[in-house]
């Protein structure tokens, strides 16, 4: 079973910094043959089957480290899906063209994957983050603080011999530190309506 969980720090521990405090607690809750899929508050999945996707992947990957998606705003590079044909791509927020994407990236790519090595110096960023609860026990569990505790995670599954993905057939909108004035068209009751 795939459990997907949105993570928060309580404010309590570490001030609410403690992204890994998050993942290992949720970790601890699911049975030893699940999986979890983490989701950064500020993202969404673009297509309504996506949870039988992930099984599908998870089925094809068993023993896979960590599976990450390709997203439309992302630090790392390799993860991100830029529309060329698309003006300012990375400040669109139109809903429908990131859904229609997510709707061609799954026809195309559904269970394609690009293996991440680790020398590629970098680990994934984990807007979306697939792992097992084996996995998770085998590498030690998330390291302790909020930034880089995805990157350390991949490092961790590379360095047990696992191997970790970015799932090419997933695409997830992320607002990702975007700024409002940076946004494509103006905002009226929760739609965007495209400048002229």
């Amino acid at each position: 079973m795939i459990h997907t969980y949105i993570p928060y720090c309580p404010s309590d521990i570490d001030g609410g910094k403690n992204l890994g405090f998050a993942y290992n607690t949720f970790m601890r809750l699911i049975g030893e043959d699940d999986w979890a899929c983490f989701l950064d508050h500020d993202a969404m999945f673009t297509t309504p089957d996506w949870y039988r996707q992930l099984e599908s992947v998870i089925e094809k990957y068993p023993d896979a480290g960590e599976l990450c998606v390709c997203t439309n705003r992302i630090g790392n590079l390799r993860q991100l899906h830029a529309d060329p044909s698309v003006a300012n791509f990375s400040h669109n927020h139109d809903m429908m063209l990131h859904r229609r994407i997510g709707a061609e990236l799954q026809k195309q790519n559904y269970l394609e994957v690009i293996e991440y090595k680790k020398k590629e110096g970098r680990g994934l960023s984990g807007v979306v983050l697939l792992t097992s609860k084996r996995t998770w026990n085998l590498v030690g569990g998330f390291s302790d603080g909020f930034l880089g505790v995805d990157w350390d995670y991949t490092f961790r599954c590379a360095n047990k011999g696992l191997k970790n993905y970015i799932l090419r057939g997933v695409y997830v909108y992320h607002w990702y530190r975007e700024k409002i004035e940076l946004c494509q068209g103006t905002f009226h009751h929760g739609t965007v309506t495209p400048e002229k």
